[in-house]
């Protein structure tokens, strides 16, 4: 279950407004009107357009998961192509999302909104029709695609909408939204899996977004405000060798990790993950001489030479990593392991939900006592300690294991993450300059959703390679991957000394 607030607009120059007597007028009036304490009318219909879709992005990540068990069976897939049918989704949009970014400042934000998310609808309805494995992982890496150029634009076009100090406002109505399609996302998808609306079982999952997709588009077209262009009409360039170097380099290090263990690790999949290195070199001087002849570059190389970002970006790594491995294998312990139903599966991860959505105010409150810093350590600590009571829990009970029995450590896990959600942004980011930010943010969200990829691939590798070919033996399988994740939780805790202690980001000033 991974949610992102993409961050990369956030040097938008508050002043835009739009021409007087244009829509954007009436909008920019709404957010900074006579009423300093309430958001617009148009700015929270504005917003509900950009939750939707953001919604759309999460409940296709949190519900594909609960599914699938039901997709080995339909449509007889193979344990990779399960991987890849849910890690497509965010390898797509981690390479991508950079790239969407730039795409809103080059075409315009409310432009490239409307394309992500029709393109978001077209990929849908692919997934919801598709008649094998491999038609439906065409069809989620198209999703991801566009997903990266739909969930850039949000934040840029609210804080261009929004005054700084009514920021707060808006993230006090986005935050708990988000929480919420978190929450409901298993149920959902477990209850349309098992109903079978229509006999379209685990195709009516994608079909759900269809009426939220279009609500968004039509919010959004009446409200969001027009997309400017600079008086001199200058444009920020893409840098295509960039974001090819990038993509290659993904590929050349998560293909191997998927289908591996399949393919018997022939000698050739270990030259792919070895040449991803001088790949991922390449890119770097690539981008060190662009920004020295004064070109955007697809990452700004001076901030890798802050130490908090190149830390945080470790610590954020292994958190997605370990977090997304854990809810994959979950979902199959529960479906293949104790032979729970989709709904069932769903229900029983709700006080993971819970918990995060109750510590993420919980770090709020934390941060101004402790430091930003130390509440993103304790969230590791007390996330790998669920972890390490799950594979307790379940090394002991095995398959006689229940719903009751997995509460208190899946509440304490839930805890630890919404702790480590509430400062891990703004610490990895807080060192960094103005000019930075853009670039690094658009990174670390990228890197998330990597790691997101990276996790479902090789805690996945590790636990069908455990489970066996019959997958008889699912608990141990299950336990070994969730002692892994706890270790790999505790090795970011460790790195998180090496982060600044406090950070204005962090402390929201």
């Amino acid at each position: 279950m991974t949610s992102t607030i993409d961050t990369s607009n956030q040097t938008v120059d508050h002043s835009d407004s739009a021409p007087p007597g244009a829509p954007d007028a009436q909008i920019s009036q709404d957010a900074q009107g006579p009423a300093k304490s309430k958001l617009g009318k148009a700015v929270i219909l504005a917003l509900f357009a950009i939750i939707g879709a953001d919604i759309m992005d999460l409940l296709d990540t949190t519900i594909m998961n609960i599914a699938s068990p039901v997709l080995r069976t339909d449509l007889g897939a193979s344990t990779s192509a399960l991987q890849w049918i849910v890690a497509g989704y965010t390898l797509a949009f981690a390479v991508m999302l950079t790239t969407g970014g730039r795409l809103g400042d080059v075409f315009g934000r409310k432009r490239m909104f409307q394309v992500g998310i029709s393109g978001f609808l077209v990929g849908s309805v692919l997934c919801s029709v598709a008649q094998s494995s491999g038609e439906l992982i065409g069809a989620r890496i198209l999703q991801g695609a566009f997903a990266a150029v739909m969930i850039p634009q949000g934040l840029g076009m609210l804080r261009a909408m929004v005054p700084a100090e009514k920021m707060n406002s808006v993230f006090g109505i986005f935050g708990p939204m988000m929480g919420l399609a978190a929450t409901l996302g298993p149920i959902l998808g477990g209850w349309l899996v098992g109903a079978d609306l229509f006999g379209l079982s685990w195709r009516a999952i994608f079909l759900v977004n269809v009426p939220v997709g279009i609500a968004a588009l039509a919010f959004g077209s009446r409200v969001l405000p027009k997309d400017e262009h600079a008086a001199d009409g200058a444009k920020p360039k893409l840098d295509i060798v960039g974001m090819l170097l990038a993509t290659a380099g993904i590929m050349l290090l998560v293909y191997p990790l998927v289908q591996g263990r399949e393919a018997g690790w022939p000698a050739w999949m270990f030259a792919m993950m070895a040449a991803s290195v001088p790949t991922f070199g390449v890119m770097a001087l690539h981008q060190r001489r662009r920004n020295a002849l004064g070109r955007d570059p697809f990452v700004v190389p001076t901030v890798f030479r802050k130490r908090s970002f190149v830390s945080g970006i470790a610590v954020l790594f292994s958190f997605a990593a370990a977090m997304s491995g854990v809810f994959f294998v979950y979902t199959l312990f529960l479906q293949v392991g104790l032979h729970y139903s989709a709904l069932h599966a769903g229900l029983t991860m709700l006080p993971w939900s819970i918990g995060t959505i109750i510590s993420m105010g919980a770090s709020q409150a934390l941060m101004p006592k402790v430091g930003p810093r130390r509440t993103l350590q304790a969230g590791m600590l007390v996330m790998s300690l669920g972890t390490v009571i799950s594979a307790l829990l379940v090394h002991t009970y095995g398959a006689t294991t229940t719903s009751w029995t997995l509460i208190a450590p899946l509440l304490v896990s839930g805890m630890g993450m919404g702790l480590i959600f509430g400062p891990i942004f703004g610490t990895v980011l807080g060192d960094l300059d103005d000019a930075e930010v853009g670039s690094a943010s658009g990174l670390l969200n990228a890197m998330q959703q990597l790691a997101g990829a990276f996790g479902i691939a090789a805690l996945g590798t590790v636990f069908f390679d455990k489970a066996g070919a019959m997958m008889t033996s699912v608990p141990a399988a299950a336990t070994l991957v969730f002692a892994i994740s706890a270790a790999i939780l505790v090795v970011a805790w460790a790195v998180a000394f090496t982060m600044s202690k406090h950070t204005q980001e962090a402390e929201g000033h």
